[in-house]
């Protein structure tokens, strides 16, 4: 199962993007200016947790 991004706490640092090796994370800036992680491609997912460990804000979660 792929990561799972909380909005709310999510701040946009980008982090996980950068680190996940399958490239299935971008940042995306919403209807109200805030830039957040969304998982764009979870089927690539290889379910590393690098992007869970790397995110200063613990907003990314593996369920």
């Amino acid at each position: 199962m792929p990561p799972i991004v909380d909005e709310d706490r999510c701040t946009g640092v980008g982090a996980c993007a950068e680190i996940c090796p399958t490239e299935v994370i971008d940042l995306e800036t919403k209807s109200e200016g805030k830039t957040i992680a969304v998982i764009a491609r979870p089927e690539d997912c290889t379910e590393c947790e690098q992007c869970v460990n790397v995110c200063p804000e613990d907003a990314i979660s593996m369920e």
